[in-house]
């Protein structure tokens, strides 16, 4: 908190004092965002994308606890930042013949507010930090690699089946397949944009179904472990389509990991950040069919009925 006015000839020095206070806390906050976010670098770095495990396992609790304490580390910088940013407004009033007690009365109510919460938050991460510390990493993973669970995971999206005879029969455009029958997964795409592709790479690629194949399919294994599928798909959707931070790319694939509803296939089919917020928020308000830029198909393959799940 800070206790200055413009008659106080101290009030720059005593605005610089609290800006070198909340400058430090700042560093500190970054220190302890870089650990996580090297831990889960590490962690996901070495599991295999085909890898389930349950999710009250230990490396399931690890991951979650991760992206809980990203979160308020998140959170203490956004918080801090913008209290910097406070005190910047009061500095350049100070030189002005503005009143500055409003904004001064605005910081203070903010920082005790603001300070509470980081150093609640930074207690709880600090606890991480030390648990992960003692963590062997190795004997995590280890232990993911010998699970034989299946990923039970259940897609809640609103979208229509597709049989074989359809899929095998024509081009599907503007579609993302998801076919447990034929084990694959067949990305969006338009015949213009296969066209273009053939003209340009006429070397490499012979047919359609060549480009489709090569440039649009990926087999469905590779979403088979729902919550690492999400996080690297989001991570690419931000490095590779975006060109964003990696801050940022951790961050927000931290966020999908546990968002259960989501096929990975589909952010792997959003062309960008936009197109998967715009789903986000369709499939948050239960209104998939509003969702404009591909349609969602998929080839369930026959099941022995034993007990419907409810949910």
């Amino acid at each position: 908190m800070i206790k200055i006015s413009r008659e106080d000839k101290n009030s720059l020095k005593l605005l610089e004092i609290e800006k070198s206070s909340l400058k430090s806390m700042l560093i500190i906050q970054k220190n302890l965002n870089r650990q996580i976010l090297t831990f889960l670098k590490n962690f996901f770095g070495d599991i295999k994308i085909n890898i389930n495990f349950k999710s009250e396992s230990t490396a399931f609790k690890y991951i979650s606890e991760a992206t809980d304490a990203l979160g308020k580390s998140n959170e203490n910088i956004e918080k801090i930042n913008s209290l910097l940013e406070q005190l910047d407004k009061i500095g350049i009033n100070l030189q002005t013949d503005k009143s500055i007690t409003s904004k001064v009365n605005k910081y203070n109510t903010a920082f005790t507010k603001d300070v509470d919460l980081i150093y609640k938050n930074t207690n709880s991460i600090e606890e991480f930090i030390h648990k992960i510390s003692l963590l062997d990493l190795s004997k995590v993973l280890k232990e993911i690699n010998e699970e034989t669970i299946e990923d039970n995971t259940e897609s809640s999206e609103n979208s229509l089946e597709i049989n074989s005879e359809t899929l095998n029969s024509s081009y599907i455009e503007n579609t993302l397949v998801i076919s447990e029958m034929q084990g694959k997964v067949i990305l969006p795409y338009t015949i213009k944009e296969i066209n273009d592709i053939l003209k340009e790479k006429n070397k490499e690629y012979s047919s359609i179904d060549e480009v489709i194949e090569k440039l649009y399919t990926k087999p469905i294994k590779y979403y088979r472990f729902s919550a690492i599928a999400r996080f690297k798909e989001a991570y690419k959707l931000v490095i590779e389509k975006e060109h964003k931070s990696k801050f940022k790319a951790l961050s927000l694939a931290s966020e999908l990991f546990s968002t259960l509803n989501l096929h990975p296939a589909i952010i792997t089919a959003c062309k960008s950040l936009d197109e998967l917020d715009i789903y986000l928020a369709c499939l948050e308000d239960n209104s998939l069919n509003e969702f404009p830029f591909f349609e969602i198909k998929y080839e369930i393959a026959p099941k022995v009925q034993k007990q419907e799940n409810s949910f």
